[in-house]
């Protein structure tokens, strides 16, 4: 694909929204165009393995050696259900991805400061050594629990990646794991005390419901695949009523028939609890579910064999919207919620009796209502909504989770080694563990430890300071972690932190703190298996990735790193089990792969030839989230076996656990109540006076989280910019540059004036990459502004609460 079509199918797609050892030149490499005529083209098989869901196949065209275009799968008559997997804008830009001039070509050690991104470069061997000695020093000084393996999202293979460097580290005895991901901690977190999984209906099921609920969840954006969930979504946008609760009229509202309604960022359990009002008074709930397969709407008896003491009314959820519980004494009318989220009380009641009067109401709280100061709350909320209707359990519902995709194909990632290290933190707190891990307990920072560890009261301490971190294809060291400015600073102490690693094929801001810059060569550049990933809706399929070309420069793979990296630190034969890396792909496919269904070629050189195979999951029981319990008895792995609207657990959490400094409301109440925040909507603290506007970000069709941000093309398609309702747009104009400005920092971006942001709200694309000039990031990232303060209970990143000003620069 051309630049020109590109940019063509770019603007179609947004048609409803208007260093050594690296290039760092600004332009597009001058790629090589092979001699006409030269030899004929070479087709082969990769995959799309960013974190947007799909793991989308790409069919590459090679000549000379060089790739010279891709395009999408046409097995099957497109028909939905024998559908083809087309990938987005992100996915057909990979020819500009593998060619940046911003590629990491060689090994790189640092010579100036972390941050700087000064770098000399060194051999393979030099780098091999080095890192093994240090990284092996660690393990001998300060033990397993000093080691992290950090969170990345940004390359999801079988054999050459994540699961690779953890079975290295579980070779040395183990690493500090983490809980939660950036994406959905919060959420994670509560849906196992709520429903005793992380039960959910996938996208799919959506087609067999009467009218589907989202709050801030925005399927044609984040999940923009050809096959995937906003593909299935797109079936019915039209047919199917669809209510949209969100801050910003996004696109997957825009040019459809969605009844969109604007709601302030992190004020829905507000608008929850109103519509709750509305159907508990006027007799609108499912009596019979409530009682028979929840627990803590009213009062409960006590359950002595599940050590649960009697509930009594005033703690129950039912008390707290109307006014007459333990946490106040304020009913939760519609018109309260109106004061708090902005959502007219009319349309609170109008969208309450909608709910009772449908069959089968589908309900979905996106992603972002979870990366909240409150998130865990406003998730419970959505919950507790959907069991009030008895939407649950039956066909055309949801559980109030995000969708997921019931595969039928999949591919389990490289075989582990058991290590012995069990300690896990949050996924967000790493930065208090490089500071005074030794310090973090489970009950100020949520710790994770083994049952010996722990006192009479479930208490305990990790112990251990973080010196050495390994990053493998993720930003989230610096660019996807909040406030930018003080992590920047906390990693450039080295007195902390002693040995940082990255493997990267972009010089990304994180790659910039490494002190050993590692190339990893890139998807169009290894032989691997790919499954469709997580969110690809029913359409499953395994793509059989085949080099497209020799990797560049002196990139390597991750298994081939990591094989040697064991050899040095003593435990290469536990780690190779004395196999090549094309052995283990071959009896990988072989063995754990293609056994599983019959469509599966035997062998690999089959599946090799074969390039992709895929197979769609038609709707059935299977899809609906939490069928069985509802439908045929039982008992869900809760502490009262059924569906939580109370919640002991997190009832001791409230008492035992310990209140940050900065939580301005409630701290962790034991139903799904609205707290409100610091930098919220409500909080009037004065420092904080001057800054009146929210924001929140959102994702665009540029970019996957930060990945795809340096092509220039994808730059060109989609302007970030941020979203400013005319409103509050004081001082400054439509494509102005404006600053915009936290109590953590300041970032230069263009301005878009536009009534598709509500008023007192701004919005972002998140994913920008870090780059300081002085104390003003030019280079956009909204985690500059963002704030260290994990929430109440997965001690999870809030990125979507806070307050800012906005000024023309």
């Amino acid at each position: 694909m051309e630049r020109r079509s590109f940019l063509k199918m770019s603007a179609a797609l947004s048609a409803a929204a208007t260093v050594t050892g690296c290039n760092s030149s600004s332009k597009d490499v001058e790629e090589v165009v092979p001699d006409e005529g030269a030899t004929e083209e070479v087709v082969s098989w990769s995959a799309c393995l960013c974190n947007c869901g799909s793991n989308c196949p790409l069919k590459v065209f090679s000549k000379d050696g060089k790739i010279v275009r891709i395009e999408n799968e046409v097995f099957g008559d497109d028909s939905f259900g024998n559908h083809q997997i087309r990938p987005c804008a992100r996915g057909r830009s990979n020819r500009k991805r593998v060619y940046n001039p911003d590629r990491v070509l060689y090994p790189m050690k640092r010579v100036g400061t972390r941050g700087a991104g000064e770098f000399q470069r060194i051999s393979w061997e030099q780098a091999i050594s080095e890192i093994g000695d240090k990284l092996k020093g660690i393990y001998d000084t300060y033990g397993t629990r000093s080691v992290y393996y950090q969170y990345q999202s940004g390359a999801y293979y079988d054999l050459n990646g994540s699961s690779t460097w953890r079975r290295l580290l579980n070779c040395m005895g183990g690493y500090l794991g983490y809980y939660g991901s950036y994406s959905s901690a919060q959420v994670s977190r509560m849906y196992p005390i709520i429903y005793g999984s992380n039960a959910r209906s996938t996208m799919l099921e959506s087609h067999n419901s009467d009218l589907c609920l989202f709050f801030g969840f925005n399927p044609l954006e984040i999940r923009q695949s050809g096959s995937g969930e906003g593909y299935e979504f797109a079936q019915i946008k039209n047919s199917v009523k669809t209510i949209l609760f969100d801050c910003r009229y996004s696109d997957t509202v825009a040019g459809s028939k969605i009844e969109y309604h604007a709601c302030r960022p992190g004020t829905d359990a507000a608008l929850i609890s109103g519509i709750a009002y509305h159907l508990i008074t006027n007799g609108m709930i499912n009596e019979a579910f409530l009682r028979d397969k929840c627990y803590g709407f009213r009062a409960e008896e006590a359950i002595p064999e599940k050590g649960l003491a009697a509930l009594p009314y005033e703690r129950s959820y039912e008390a707290y919207i109307l006014g007459v519980g333990e946490l106040d004494s304020i009913a939760k009318t519609p018109e309260w919620a109106e004061r708090i989220c902005g959502v007219p009380a009319s349309t609170i009641r109008s969208v309450a009796e909608q709910l009772y009067a449908a069959k089968a109401p589908y309900i979905v709280a996106g992603y972002g209502l979870n990366r909240q100061a409150n998130g865990e709350h406003n998730v419970w909320a959505s919950a507790a909504l959907c069991s009030l209707l008895g939407a649950v359990g039956k066909r055309g519902t949801n559980t109030g989770h995000m969708p997921n995709s019931r595969n039928n194909l999949s591919s389990p990632g490289f075989p582990s080694v058991s290590g012995n290290e069990q300690a896990k933190i949050s996924v967000f707190t790493w930065p208090d563990a490089i500071r005074n891990g030794k310090d973090m307990t489970a009950f100020k920072d949520g710790v994770q430890l083994p049952s010996d560890e722990l006192d009479e009261n479930g208490d305990g301490k990790l112990n251990a300071d973080i010196k050495a971190i390994i990053n493998f294809a993720g930003n989230t060291l610096i660019n996807q972690h909040s406030d930018c400015f003080a992590t920047a600073e906390l990693l450039a102490d080295e007195s902390l932190c002693e040995l940082i690693v990255v493997s990267e094929n972009h010089m990304t801001p994180s790659a910039k703190f490494a002190d050993y810059l590692l190339p990893d060569s890139s998807w169009l550049e290894k032989d691997d298996v790919a499954n469709q990933s997580y969110s690809a809706g029913s359409m499953s399929y395994i793509t059989a990735m085949t080099a497209a070309i020799e990797p560049l420069g002196e990139c390597r793979g991750t298994y081939d790193v990591c094989a040697a990296l064991a050899e040095v630190m003593g435990v290469g034969a536990e780690f190779s089990e004395g196999k090549s890396y094309p052995e283990w792909l071959k009896e990988y496919y072989e063995t754990l792969v293609a056994p599983q269904d019959e469509i599966m070629p035997a062998t690999l050189e089959e599946f090799q030839q074969t390039g992709l195979v895929k197979k769609f999951n038609p709707l059935s029981e299977s899809h609906c989230g939490l069928y069985g319990y509802v439908n045929n008895g039982g008992e869900l792995n809760t502490r009262s076996g059924k569906i939580e609207l109370f919640s002991h657990e997190v009832d001791f959490m409230n008492k035992n656990w310990i209140k940050p400094d900065y939580v301005v409301g409630l701290h962790i109440p034991p139903i799904p109540a609205y707290i409100v925040t610091w930098e919220g909507y409500e909080d009037s603290s004065p420092e904080i006076q001057d800054y009146p506007l929210q924001l929140a970000g959102h994702h665009t069709k540029g970019r996957t989280h930060s990945s795809f941000h340096s092509v220039q093309w994808l730059r060109e398609a989609v302007m970030d910019a941020v979203w400013v309702n005319p409103k509050d747009a004081d001082g400054f104009a439509d494509g102005d540059w404006v600053i915009v400005e936290s109590l953590r920092g300041k970032i230069k971006v263009r301005a878009k004036v536009t009534n598709r942001v509500m008023p007192g709200v701004t919005s972002m694309p998140q994913g920008a990459w870090f780059s300081p000039n002085g104390d003003v990031d030019e280079g956009g990232c909204i985690n500059t502004l963002t704030a260290y303060r994990p929430s109440p209970i997965a001690k999870a990143n809030p990125q979507h609460t806070n307050r800012v000003r906005i000024y023309k620069a």
